[in-house]
């Protein structure tokens, strides 16, 4: 019987239980500082971060955990380059008909939508709109960029997600 044990842990910021390898990995110096354990082997306490934009930048504002501004942009170099370049690619799409963009027409294709790109500086509201009916409906997403790169691709001002109706194309983009 061949078994294979998937090491979980739990995000320290978001509270998500994830696979220890799709994680950032702190250690715990003193009562409040914190430092990157870039290889995850300190001889430490040690707690986890999720590889996304959203985490880190809740970590920054985080009261009780105190890292340093080089250990948050070495885990933010490394993010950045683990990521695809989702903006380059949604330029090359835009044309595709496989789109959508902006909350209330993201919402109407939702019964089609098979996955999204939210704005980092998406509005709270129109974040748990639509995470909702992501979770609800199983629909995988990331933030990457702000409402103006987003908006860019498609000459508007700000745009707060894009969203890919083809199932072929989403799971390019999702792997």
């Amino acid at each position: 019987m061949n078994t294979t044990i998937i090491h979980e842990r739990t995000c320290l910021v978001c509270r998500k239980k994830v696979e220890k390898k799709e994680l950032f990995r702190i250690v715990k110096l003193t009562e409040d500082k914190y430092s990157f354990d870039e290889k995850q082997k300190a001889q430490s306490r040690g707690y986890y971060i999720c590889k996304s934009h959203e985490c880190l930048k809740r970590l920054t504002k985080h009261k009780k955990i105190k890292m340093s501004t080089d250990d948050l942009m070495k885990m933010l170099n490394l993010l950045k380059k683990s990521e695809k370049d989702y903006l380059n690619i949604l330029k090359a799409m835009k044309n595709s008909q496989a789109l959508s963009f902006g909350v209330n027409m993201v919402l109407e294709d939702i019964e089609h939508i098979h996955f999204f790109v939210l704005a980092e500086d998406i509005s709270e509201k129109n974040e748990r709109k639509l995470l909702a009916k992501a979770k609800e409906l199983n629909i995988k997403y990331v933030y990457f960029g702000n409402k103006n790169q987003l908006g860019e691709i498609f000459g508007k001002g700000e745009v707060s997600v894009i969203a890919v109706k083809s199932k072929k194309m989403a799971r390019g983009l999702i792997e």
